[in-house]
Formats: structure tokens, sequence, C-alpha cells
């Protein structure tokens, strides 16, 4: 297993979410933990590559940013079962 850090601006990805060719991640600044009046955490989105990161949702504490991580990660699941089709095709199949 690969233990090496993905690490953008400072900020050390500790968690990703995975929904199709999407990646949601959590990023973490230890330089701003202990200081008043920051942003340690962060959401993004990014590729599969985790090279571009955008789309930057800061918040000062984890759980925060925990609850925005599902947030998109279920926004980008409604996105993708709109898109594809897919959540009318299980409910059709469901009602038979």
């Amino acid at each position: 297993m690969n233990d090496d850090k993905i690490v953008n601006a400072g900020y050390v990805i500790e968690q990703e979410l995975y929904i199709c060719n999407a990646v949601i991640v959590l990023g973490v600044n230890p330089d701003l933990l202990d200081k008043e009046h920051t942003t340690p955490y962060v959401t993004w989105e990014t590729d599969k590559d985790k090279k571009d990161f955008y789309w930057g949702h800061y918040f000062k504490d984890r759980y925060s940013a925990e609850r925005d991580l599902v947030k998109r990660g279920n926004e980008k699941v409604r996105y993708f079962d709109r898109i594809t089709g897919f959540y009318k095709q299980q409910t059709e199949r469901d009602e038979r």
C-alpha cells in the first residue's frame, strides 16, 4: 500500500469519496489547527488522478467539513442518477 500523502495548498488529504468519475476529498491543514479565525478544513472536488482541485469549501471544524463531504457526495450521486437515468430505471424495475 502506498503511504504517500497527497497535499494541496498545505492541506493534507485525509478522506476521499469516489462517485463515478468524480472524487470529493477532505483536507486538513495542520499548520492552521491551533490558530484562531482560520479554516483548517476543506472539501474539494478533484479528478481521479488528484492533480486538479476545485470548488473548495472551507471550514473551521472537522464535523462541518465531514458533513459537507457527505452532502457533496449525495449531490454527485443525484447528478449521475439524473444524467444516466439510473434512478428512473431502478424505480420502474421495483414497480414491476
